[in-house]
């Protein structure tokens, strides 16, 4: 599993150089407010436009075998030790916590 999400994360770290839409020099605010102990892989995700941020929080619900069909809204929220964190909205009804780690491994909290 953890190959796994390295492997999703590393592709969509790929993907954020490739040609888009208008919103992909768009970084996240919350980018600017990154500390300094974030690893190499957790600074590229929260520099990410937000649509590819979308797409790795959509990725890491799914593959934790949980329901999202689309992501609704994503909020960057406070980093805990070396993690950062996102809450996500799915399909407007279900709430997630997504924390990243520093290699990558995405670890979710269900918010019923």
């Amino acid at each position: 599993m953890m190959r796994t999400m390295m492997a999703i994360f590393a592709g969509a770290v790929l993907l954020a150089g490739c040609g888009g839409g208008s919103d992909q020099n768009v970084p996240d605010p919350a980018a600017s407010k990154a500390p300094a102990a974030l690893s190499d892989l957790q600074k590229r995700i929260v520099a990410m436009p937000k649509r590819l941020q979308d797409g790795v929080m959509l990725r890491a619900i799914r593959d934790a075998e949980l329901t999202c069909q689309e992501v609704t809204e994503l909020t960057r929220v406070e980093t805990r030790a070396d993690r950062i964190r996102w809450r996500v909205v799915c399909d407007n009804t279900e709430p997630y916590v997504v924390e990243i780690t520093p290699d990558g491994t995405a670890r979710i909290r269900s918010r019923p």
